[in-house]
């Protein structure tokens, strides 16, 4: 009897002995995989009112080029103009030959040499038969009262009758001869007013030469591009032929079939968001929606213009751009940051944050707005989305949110705490720029950065970085990326004019723990 009560007691000191430390495997097992969360960063997922969009795609659509052609039927002589060369308003970009035109020039103007010379010519003889004819009329005159006269005195017997003649026959041909004056007088003003009308004909004959002579130096009229050139180097064009075409930096519009069912959502006042395809967001809006209906595809061609300056990547006729146009009434829906999302096969995913571990979910995503993206499902209002060392998580994994603490490090007042307000990080590299190699050992091999210091702003890597300057000793931090999180890299270097050589650590590692390297920078 007192072996079994000793076996049973044997055993329930083995079942307890088991269990506590299974429990306490377990227990360590959980402190463990907490302390050796990698830490991340995270947002909420958020509710937004505004329509849902979707994607269409669209082309650019440059203004109509502005073209030089020939202004004559001659030869042609180009410039040394290639396609795609940039050009300023006045550039010459060919010459025509101009012999034919010089030659007229200088037979109209010979021409209105003598017109001139002729007008004033009938000018003086005017002058000559206006005296002539004042003598006449004064002569007239004096003929007049001599007939009369001599009418009296034949009346009274006192001369003959013959000599009454006489006297009205003498007054006869001076009114012949003032007729005559008249007529003379008349003919030179008609003669003068030819004259004069030649005059201006040659003075517009040889403006037109001259002008024709200007043109015959063709020059761009804008600044602008070329896109179209005369095929041959000296030729012959005639007159009309297109020797170049240029295109300017305005007019550029966009082009997209909008599909007939997103007309209800779209007005006149309407803005739209765009992408170009290397990521650059732009604004839109809407100019005119043609009244013409493709049958095949359900859509209507619309034209839409560029809100601000048109970005240089896109700025080419038919370039591809994105547009995002509202496919719904305004609504609430849910949005999280874009870089939260990873895409995967078949799909894209997010880790939600839950209580230290990573749990991976996937989601259906909308269309993209700013720096935000729709979730259309998966995902609810609250929860928090790892927006930062998401990259290489695994379903379940330890993480800790927060931001890596950055050592301390002395300032220019000799103080060795770091200023608690936030300071904007200069981006902008000084003439006096320099740059460095920095080169250490780490577990997974030889590391290496790029290291710019100027006097106005530092770059690591491209990026701008906050640097602290110590006597001949340079600090600053960075942030890394990898696969279990975000680890931020403490540089602390001493500079000389050809080396920069110091340690860095990494802190911010699973478990709290921070990695020691010596660093060695090389003036690159």
């Amino acid at each position: 009897m007192s072996s079994q009560i000793n076996a049973g007691i044997l055993r329930v000191c083995l079942s307890t002995m088991i269990f506590a430390s299974l429990w306490l495997t377990t227990s360590s097992s959980v402190f463990a995989q907490q302390n050796r969360g990698a830490i991340v960063q995270a947002e909420r997922v958020e509710k937004m009112t505004l329509p849902n969009f979707t994607q269409i795609g669209g082309s650019v659509v440059a203004g109509d080029p502005f073209f030089i052609t020939a202004s004559l039927t001659a030869k042609i002589v180009m410039k040394d103009w290639q396609i795609g060369d940039p050009v300023k308003a006045g550039d010459i970009i060919a010459k025509q030959d101009t012999f034919v035109i010089e030659h007229q020039l200088q037979i109209h103007r010979s021409e209105l040499e003598a017109t001139e010379n002729e007008i004033a010519s009938l000018n003086e003889n005017l002058k000559y038969e206006k005296s002539l004819l004042s003598l006449t009329q004064e002569q007239l005159v004096l003929l007049d009262r001599r007939a009369e006269f001599a009418k009296k005195l034949a009346q009274s017997n006192a001369i003959s009758f013959e000599n009454s003649e006489n006297a009205q026959i003498a007054l006869n041909a001076a009114q012949q001869q003032l007729v005559n004056r008249n007529k003379i007088q008349s003919d030179l003003k008609y003669s003068l007013k030819q004259l004069i009308v030649t005059e201006e004909r040659l003075r517009l004959q040889i403006k037109k030469l001259e002008q024709d002579l200007s043109d015959a130096t063709l020059k761009s009229p804008v600044d602008g591009q070329i896109i179209s050139l005369f095929s041959e180097k000296i030729g012959f064009a005639r007159q009309g032929d297109m020797i170049a075409s240029i295109r300017t930096d305005e007019g550029y519009g966009v082009e997209l079939d909008l599909p007939v069912k997103y007309l209800p959502f779209i007005n006149s006042e309407s803005q739209l968001r765009a992408r170009s395809l290397s990521g650059e967001n732009f604004m839109l809006s809407l100019r005119a929606i043609l009244p013409e209906e493709n049958r095949r595809t359900a859509s209507r061609l619309t034209k839409l213009i560029f809100d601000g300056e048109v970005l240089s990547s896109i700025r080419a006729n038919g370039a591809q751009i994105n547009v995002l146009v509202p496919s719904t009434e305004v609504q609430e829906l849910l949005v999280i940051p874009q870089d939260a999302v990873v895409p995967v096969a078949g799909g894209h995913v997010v880790f939600v944050f839950d209580n230290g571990i990573a749990k991976r979910q996937a989601v259906r995503l909308g269309s993209a707005i700013d720096e935000r993206i729709i979730v259309n499902s998966g995902l609810q209002a609250g929860e928090l989305v790892i927006t930062r060392g998401n990259e290489g998580l695994d379903d379940g994994a330890a993480v800790k949110q927060g931001k890596i603490p950055k050592r301390d490090v002395p300032n220019m007042s000799n103080d060795t705490s770091q200023a608690e307000k936030a300071e904007e990080i200069p981006t902008e590299l000084a003439d006096d720029a320099k740059k460095w190699l920095l080169k250490w050992q780490s577990s997974r091999g030889e590391q290496s950065g790029r290291l710019e210091l100027s006097s106005k702003a530092s770059l690591y890597n491209d990026k701008p970085v906050l640097v602290t300057r110590k006597n001949d000793t340079v600090y600053f931090d960075t942030e890394l990326v990898l696969p279990f999180g975000i680890v931020t890299l403490s540089f602390e270097l001493v500079s000389t004019p050809n080396s920069m050589n110091g340690t860095v650590i990494l802190s911010g590692l699973p478990n709290g723990r921070e990695v020691q390297m010596d660093v060695i920078g090389t003036a690159n």
